[in-house]
């Protein structure tokens, strides 16, 4: 698909769903973008980062709302890696992912939200660690909580589910076209106490949500790269309240293709709703 059919297809839907979309967030706090992307529009700020065998890794998110319904982004990050027969590390900046996400619909009853994110990477960042060609793709990403349970199920109201899944590919160059989905499965100690089992949990641990993280990519048209699936599982577990989060993990390869620089990497995400602390910081161009 060309980039000019992408970009008219993801305008399309976007008009689509302004008739739909509700401004209204669910009424639970997801762990959002730790491994993945978040459906959630919102006013965020993330330093993130991860360890293995060969190399380590940080990155910076930035999220701020334009409306009700969606925001803009930006992510970059810094790379560190070992190279088998080198005496010194290759390291960089990554290039800078822009992004605008768009609430196409919201069912709070419900707990669910769908969500569309077109992005652009620019390609400004070392090229010995980064994409030489400007890339684009988009992602449809989704949360949804189990509140709505019928009472006989009231135990897994807690649980909540959330993944996305996109591609993207080369805007110049040869044809390398990358596909990506993750999905989230998380238990929100803080949504059981509040809403199943008032009392039950200790306060110690109230702010606590364990989940697990499944992770796909392949390229299926490469010039360079591996065609392969990239498949790796991350246990972790968030302290979150309403203005910032602590995310640990271990990212687990799964496969040949996803343990290049190790079997195990060590993840973690710290995070702010920085309007919570700065309220003026949550002001909308748009209505």
């Amino acid at each position: 698909m060309s980039t000019v059919k992408l970009f008219v297809l993801l305008a399309i839907a976007s008009i689509l769903g302004v008739g739909t979309a509700r401004a209204d967030p669910p009424s639970r706090s997801f762990v959002g973008n730790f491994i993945g992307n978040d459906a959630t529009v919102e006013n965020y700020l993330s330093i993130s980062g991860g360890v293995d065998r060969a190399q380590n890794f940080e990155s910076l998110y930035l999220e701020k709302t334009i409306s009700s319904d969606a925001s803009f982004s930006l992510f970059v990050g810094y790379q560190r890696l070992e190279q088998e027969g080198e005496d010194e590390a290759i390291s960089g900046f990554s290039n800078l992912g822009l992004g605008y996400k768009h609430l196409l619909l919201a069912l709070p009853a419900n707990e669910f939200i769908l969500t569309i994110n077109p992005t652009l990477e620019l390609p400004v960042g070392d090229s010995r660690v980064s994409e030489t060609h400007p890339r684009a793709g988009s992602d449809v990403l989704f949360q949804k909580g189990f509140g709505d349970l019928p009472e006989s199920l009231a135990i897994l109201r807690p649980a909540g589910i959330e993944g996305d899944a996109g591609f993207d590919s080369k805007v110049t160059g040869a044809r390398d076209d990358l596909l990506d989905a993750d999905l989230e499965l998380e238990y929100s100690l803080g949504y059981l106490d509040a809403n199943v089992a008032p009392g039950l949990v200790p306060t110690l641990i109230r702010n606590l949500t364990p989940h697990l993280d499944f992770n796909y990519a392949q390229y299926l048209s490469a010039h360079n790269n591996s065609s392969a699936p990239d498949l790796e599982l991350t246990p972790a577990i968030a302290w979150m309240n309403d203005t910032f989060e602590i995310n640990l993990g271990a990212q687990i390869a799964l496969n040949r293709a996803s343990s290049g620089t190790g079997a195990v990497a060590f993840v973690w995400l710290l995070g702010v709703s920085y309007d919570q602390l700065l309220p003026a910081l949550g002001w909308t161009p748009f209505r």
